[in-house]
């Protein structure tokens, strides 16, 4: 991921859970496992870290490196608890976030999280952050668009179904209907990893939800006058 800020690298040793530290000024911070050579059990451990600082907003750098720590943490806690594998194996850690969008009264991005821990592929997860200015606390969809409408899931549960099926219909999705009806349903938990872009909301759904593994995490886009 290219980014526009400077960089902070930060080595470890393997099994160690880092408090990645805020800088005085804008940067992303970044931890690099000590060469990936770690072993245990015949199974190798590297972990690539890299997330946002804010020179301003102290609180939120704590919030977003208690995120990080959790997620090392129990990567970490299933690393030290695997058992010993019929071959030698390569459990991987990767987080890294999407661009930043920033205004008045926002900051908003993706904390991309990437775990490899055997099997036949890795699973990624997104995590948003998106971040009131005023109340120094993390939003929910609800909380950061602050619908007007009652029925603003319909509402946004329309728009995903006819957005994904487009996208269908131009091959650039593969999924069915009755796939993408299912992971669309008007639930906040079904919309709930998003990121806040100029008069617009960026929606993402999670692997499997509205098709197969194949298929990536789809992406829609929908202005926020539909809140309204």
């Amino acid at each position: 991921m290219k980014n526009l800020h400077p960089a902070l690298r930060i080595s470890s040793t393997f099994g160690l859970i880092l408090m990645l530290c805020c800088l005085p000024f804008a940067v992303y911070a970044k931890d690099k496992k000590d060469n990936g050579k770690d072993k245990k059990q015949g199974i190798s451990y590297e972990a690539d870290i890299d997330y946002p600082v804010f020179e301003k907003e102290q609180l939120l750098n704590a919030q977003v490196s208690d995120i990080v720590q959790k997620n090392l943490e129990a990567f970490n806690n299933e690393f030290f608890s695997a058992e010993a594998p019929a071959y030698p194996q390569a459990f991987e850690f990767d987080m890294d976030s999407s661009s930043v969008y920033e205004d008045a009264n926002h900051i908003s991005f993706l904390l991309n999280v990437y775990q490899f821990t055997g099997g036949a592929h890795g699973t990624t997860s997104l995590i948003p952050v998106t971040y009131s200015k005023q109340t120094k606390k993390l939003l929910s969809l609800e909380e950061a668009v602050q619908p007007t409408r009652k029925d603003w899931l319909s509402a946004l549960s329309t728009e995903a179904r006819k957005q994904l099926n487009d996208q269908v219909k131009k091959q650039t999705f593969v999924s069915d209907e009755d796939w993408i009806n299912k992971g669309t349903e008007p639930s906040k938990e079904n919309f709930s990893v998003f990121k806040l872009e100029k008069n617009a909301v960026r929606i993402i759904f999670s692997q499997y939800q509205v098709g197969p593994y194949s298929s990536g995490m789809p992406e829609i886009v929908v202005p926020r006058s539909l809140f309204k």
